[in-house]
């Protein structure tokens, strides 16, 4: 099975590694260029959250390496929160020190972060984010009564086009399945390949049902869900139908 990875740059050698390892077929063409954001266009206000942070919270991977790049493992000891397994690793190996790990979603972070007993007036929740957000985590944590603020670092820049190999993979019909980790991902997907006039014959490979919903409206018949939102459960699930 020839599969296409569409995640960030950054996030795909290891999970390449992973696929050719069981023995697929891998290619690679990242929907999103990951920016970390220079010092001059940060939150002015950067310095008070940092000093008043109780935890940091970490919805993905590439938020855990614009903090690593702003020098905010200084204070490894400072707990953090990460939504899943994959942004778990990312905390540990940028130094953090106490990282409690959610399982896959915003919802289950919440309830992780409820769930410590974590005092909601004893400092901020400092969510570590990109330029575009996905969901409402501050929100729904000020809403529960906790001082809760995003910090953003880095943005995700949509790639203009589909690289010209991968663009007659995709025509050609030699690959067979895309894995897709996002809503954003899935929906620029669609438009380049709208773009390119290239049908959607493929088998899409979805971490959430919000993600599968955007491949069933552009079209695409063969869809499967993972069963839970981590990297495992989109791994388990295509060894079981390779």
């Amino acid at each position: 099975m020839h599969i296409l990875l569409t995640r960030p740059k950054d996030d795909i050698p290891a999970l390449k590694h992973k696929l050719v390892e069981q023995g697929f077929t891998v290619s690679a063409c990242p929907m999103l260029d990951i920016n970390i954001m220079p010092v001059e266009e940060k939150d002015t206000s950067t310095s008070q959250k940092i000093a008043t942070a109780q935890a940091y919270l970490f919805t993905s991977a590439n938020g855990v390496r614009a903090a690593s790049h702003h020098g905010l493992t200084k204070n490894p000891n400072l707990p953090v929160f990460a939504v899943g397994p994959a942004t778990a690793d990312a905390c540990r190996i940028a130094g953090f020190k106490k990282v409690t790990e959610a399982g896959g979603d915003v919802q289950s972070l919440i309830g992780m972060i409820k769930a410590t007993g974590m005092a909601e007036a004893s400092g901020l929740l400092v969510h570590i984010s990109g330029r575009d957000q996905a969901g409402n985590l501050v929100q729904q944590l000020c809403d529960a009564g906790y001082e809760a603020t995003s910090m953003v670092l880095y943005r995700a820049e949509k790639i203009s086009a589909l690289p010209d190999d991968i663009a007659t993979f995709l025509a050609s019909g030699e690959i067979d399945a895309v894995m897709f980790y996002s809503s954003r991902t899935a929906t620029h997907f669609v438009t380049l390949m709208r773009r390119a006039d290239i049908k959607m014959s493929i088998t899409a490979y979805c971490l959430s049902d919000a993600v599968a919903q955007i491949l069933k409206q552009a079209g695409v018949e063969d869809i499967k869900v993972a069963a839970n939102t981590t990297e495992d459960s989109m791994l388990n699930m295509l060894t079981k139908n390779y």
